[in-house]
């Protein structure tokens, strides 16, 4: 393997690493970011609401091992505004992430910058995952939860009819 696959493949490994921890740190939105790797040097890019979720993104970076040096791109504009448009393609996006089982939908609806979840979720942990993924984004300024849990359907006992001869 040559010297530039080899690089090639550890970059795009670092990248994905450092893209996992942007999803699952509650401080940031991961869809407000994007991660460019060359060697050990970092390139963040993209935009947000607030600058503690620029520093807190460039800290979760910063923290990795072969990180060298982090070229930081990102935008914190006094008049961040993300349309309902996009709003709700990055929210369905990430609900589209979960495992539903069969029966369970949410559906997604935004009107100036209001979230409106509702749907059907057999499992308590699935709405909350749909609630967070909506308030992590920035641009969101409220989210209305009408999801409702219900019982998951119960299948029939299946009975064999047993003949008898008498």
């Amino acid at each position: 393997m040559g010297s530039n696959t080899r690089n090639s493949l550890i970059d795009t490994d670092l990248r994905r690493k450092i893209v996992e921890r942007l999803k699952w740190d509650k401080r940031v939105s991961p869809a407000d970011f994007d991660v460019i790797v060359r060697g050990c040097a970092v390139i963040v890019t993209g935009s947000c609401d607030t600058s503690f979720k620029k520093m807190a993104a460039l800290e979760l970076v910063s923290d990795f091992d072969g990180v060298w040096s982090i070229e930081d791109r990102i935008v914190v504009p006094s008049d961040y505004f993300r349309s309902d448009e996009e709003l709700k393609k990055l929210i369905s996006e990430s609900i589209e992430e979960f495992v539903l089982i069969g029966g369970e939908h949410i559906e997604v609806s935004v009107e100036d910058g209001v979230v409106n979840l509702q749907g059907e979720v057999f499992r308590p942990r699935l709405k909350a995952l749909a609630v967070g993924s909506a308030w992590e984004l920035s641009g969101v300024q409220d989210v209305l939860n009408n999801i409702l849990i219900i019982d998951r359907p119960r299948r029939a006992p299946s009975f064999q009819t047993i003949h008898r001869d008498v």
